[in-house]
């Protein structure tokens, strides 16, 4: 009798799971999404922080503009006593004009090393009214609209001035703004219907 041997057939089982390669390659791709969703969101992020920052100086240069212009519109003239009231050639009441500094009345406007400054009590005190300038500059004008030159002033240019123009430049970080007005004094407005 001969052994009998029996053949059984092996088969193999299928696992069901990843080989190393799909494991790298689902890890790569794992990675390079995480990347890119976190390259997005830091982007973003910083985008959002920049245009916040933007906007705040924009408002703190606004401000500080405003209240300039606020001030400045009310420069006084004089009275001539041989003409009526007001007096449209009259003369205003500036007793300092320079580059950086504006004084009228008991009011004045000056650039103190990077910080705004206003005074309402004849410079006995000045309050802040905005930091981080990197520029502020006067400019001056004449009834005809000539520039006015030559800081400081003169007395007879200080009277001539019709027209004011201030330029506010702030910074902070990699962020600046700059912001420029021009100024008629309410005084003087009357002045636009006459001839000179």
């Amino acid at each position: 009798m001969r052994p009998l041997i029996i053949r059984t057939k092996h088969r193999r089982r299928r696992r069901s799971g990843f080989t190393l390669v799909e494991l790298i390659v689902a890890m790569t791709v794992g990675v390079l999404i995480s990347g890119s969703a976190g390259w997005l969101l830091w982007n973003a992020t910083n985008l959002r922080t920049r245009v916040a920052a933007r906007s705040e100086i924009a408002d703190a240069a606004a401000t500080a503009l405003e209240t300039i212009v606020r001030h400045v519109r009310e420069i006084p003239q004089d009275e001539c006593p041989a003409n009526p009231t007001p007096c449209l050639l009259g003369n205003a009441q500036v007793t300092t004009a320079t580059a950086t500094e504006l004084r009228f009345g008991s009011t004045g406007v000056r650039l103190s090393g990077t910080q705004i400054e206003l005074t309402t009590d004849n410079a006995a005190n000045w309050y802040p009214l905005g930091k981080d300038v990197s520029e502020f500059a006067f400019a001056y004008y004449n009834r005809s609209g000539t520039a006015l030159a030559g800081f400081p002033l003169s007395q007879s240019d200080r009277e001539d001035i019709r027209r004011v123009q201030v330029t506010v430049a702030m910074t902070r970080g990699s962020e600046s703004v700059k912001l420029r007005t021009g100024i008629y004094l309410r005084s003087f407005m009357d002045e636009v219907t006459t001839n000179p």
